[in-house]
């Protein structure tokens, strides 16, 4: 596992990789499509050129001169085939051609004619020998055209490609072909001297690019991994539990958005231990709180303890006096029981008089509301008079306008009436002031208008105020009624208060009989009954309270001993944290 640590890589590294590394493919991948671009070019080019070679040597070859090798019997002893084979071999020579030569195509047979060979060379190929083609080759061929072929390996010349072109006379008639060999090393000559042309133009261009992004991809690593060192070196105070260092936000992408989280959750664990350390302080004065009540809840219950023994023994010296006075309480029962039957009646009595009371109470309450709504409407018509006061105010700005519309309408109708007098025919020019008091007459009318309006409005605030005095006269009678309920009410109060009064009398006779042989009993009974009465409630509370404080002791100390550890723990985890 430790070795599989060593080996891997680091993040620098791997952004190098990741950057780099597409680059040198892609450069790898431009340099082999270059070099064979290139190498398919210098292919074509030669193809080309030897394809225009072949065609313009046909051209000039002497036509009439290879026809006259078909009719000698034997040819290559004609002046004919020596000049045709001095002049392909001087091509040969001349071009670079690996071989040149010529041949034709009879009684459905390819054979040579002419070999461009040297005269010294003895493989030459003689006339009549054969060739061989393939069929897309030898259709073209008799169809006139030329073929160029691809690079192929020929067990004796080696690697070579070839063009074949027809040889047409003057009329268009094909009189035997011509083929040129090229040895696939010029091709390769050529590729060489291209790619090495090429290489130095690609090559350096490569090298600016691989620079340039070398260089874009150390600012963009420099840049994240700052970035990222800012957040590792708060991750690493935060886990060595200082709260108090943050990451600053160097870039703009996610690594910038993590930066911002990584301070917030910071912020979120600084706010929380703060509150467990308050916590901690305020739960170790909680657990010493309860330890010290804790404490104080023994002594009480020692003291408790203490307490039961003692009224153990005032029980045992009130048995004994309580023995004595049996006799004296049972006279006392029977007085005491006919007293309850009196207190039965006076209890009768006082629930009727409570039920009176409550009935009074309720009436008086339903007065106290009527009240209110009385006070409500009186608050209302209040409102309605200061409108209608508001409403008669306008009323009177709006007569006093429409006093002056027709002042003003009399004064223009008088001058209108004596001006027309006046003029006679001029008189129509007039006409504008018999405008003018058109217009008067209308806002007089607008006037008038409104003042109805205003008067009705005040008609329907009056009749509204005399609805509201109505509801006030019939709340006004239901609180006569009511009250009149309230009297009657209070009668029946004051016949209950004499009923009670003729008890108390009763009860007041009785208790002068009881008075006789209370006296006598008093002593032994009251002593006995305060000390029954105290015993019984001391030893109920103490009792209870023996058994809850015993429960509360060992609560509290199970828990004053938990809050204590909690309390510690807390702290400690608490101040590992720097914040």
């Amino acid at each position: 596992m430790k070795k599989l640590q060593q080996i891997r890589l680091g993040l620098r590294p791997k952004l190098y990789l990741i950057i780099l590394l597409p680059l040198f493919i892609i450069g790898s991948l431009t340099m082999w499509t270059t070099q064979r671009l290139i190498q398919e070019s210098a292919l074509s080019t030669l193809q080309h050129s030897n394809e225009t070679l072949a065609t313009h040597t046909a051209a000039q070859l002497n036509t009439e001169d290879i026809r006259k090798l078909y009719t000698y019997s034997e040819p290559e002893q004609s002046q004919e085939y020596k000049d045709l084979r001095t002049q392909i071999n001087n091509l040969r020579l001349q071009s670079g051609a690996l071989y040149v030569y010529l041949f034709n195509y009879a009684d459905n047979k390819w054979f040579y004619t002419v070999d461009g060979a040297s005269w010294d060379d003895e493989g030459y190929s003689a006339y009549n020998d054969d060739m061989s083609f393939n069929t897309d080759a030898s259709t073209r061929l008799t169809a006139g055209q030329s073929v160029t072929t691809d690079v192929v390996s020929d067990p004796e010349w080696g690697d070579l490609f070839s063009t074949f072109t027809p040889i047409k006379d003057k009329s268009g008639q094909i009189v035997g072909y011509l083929g040129i060999d090229i040895s696939a090393k010029t091709v390769n000559t050529v590729y060489e001297q291209t790619l090495t042309q090429a290489y130095k133009l690609v090559i350096p261009i490569f090298a600016g690019v691989v620079l340039l992004a070398a260089l874009c991809a150390m600012l963009f690593i420099r840049r994240t991994l700052n970035q990222v060192g800012e957040i590792k070196h708060s991750m690493e105070k935060v886990t060595a539990g200082d709260l108090t260092v943050g990451s600053q936000r160097i870039t703009g992408d996610q690594l910038g958005e993590i930066s911002d989280l990584n301070n917030a959750m910071i912020q979120h664990i600084t706010e929380m231990i703060t509150s467990i350390q308050s916590g901690s302080g305020t739960l170790q004065d909680s657990s010493q709180y309860i330890a010290e009540v804790a404490q104080g809840t023994l002594r009480q219950t020692e003291e408790l303890s203490r307490a039961i023994q003692e009224i153990a023994l005032g029980s045992t010296q009130q048995s004994e006096q309580t023995e004595q006075s049996v006799q004296q309480s049972t006279q006392l029962g029977r007085i005491i029981d006919e007293i309850g039957s009196y207190v039965s009646q006076f209890s009768t009595t006082a629930e009727q008089l409570s039920s009176v009371s409550s009935k009074v109470r309720h009436e008086h309450e339903q007065l106290l509301e009527q009240g209110k709504e009385n006070v409500e409407r009186v608050r209302q018509i209040q409102q309605q008079s200061e409108i209608l006061a508001e409403q008669s105010r306008e009323a009177s700005s709006i007569s006093g306008q429409v006093q002056s519309i027709v002042k003003q309408t009399q004064i223009l109708a008088l001058n209108a009436s004596i001006e027309a007098s006046r003029a006679g025919e001029a008189g129509k020019g007039f006409s504008v002031v018999a405008s003018e008091m058109r217009n008067l007459a209308q806002q007089s009318e607008q006037s008038i208008g409104e003042i109805d309006n205003m008067l009705r409005q005040f008609v329907e605030q009056i009749g509204r105020i005399n609805v509201q005095f109505e509801a006030n006269m019939e709340s006004a009678n239901r609180q006569e009624v009511q009250i009149e309920e309230c009297m009657e009410s209070f009668e029946q109060v004051s016949q209950v208060s004499g009923e009670v009064h003729q008890l108390a009398l009763d009860l007041s006779q009785k208790t002068d009989s009881m008075q006789h042989i209370r006296h006598e009993v008093e002593e032994h009974l009251g002593y006995i009954a305060s000390a029954t009465e105290e015993t019984s409630a001391m030893t109920e509370e103490v009792a209870a309270s023996a058994l809850e404080q015993q429960k509360s002791v060992s609560e509290l100390s199970e828990i004053s001993g938990s809050l204590k550890t909690l309390a510690h723990e807390l702290k400690g985890q608490s101040d590992k944290f720097i914040v």
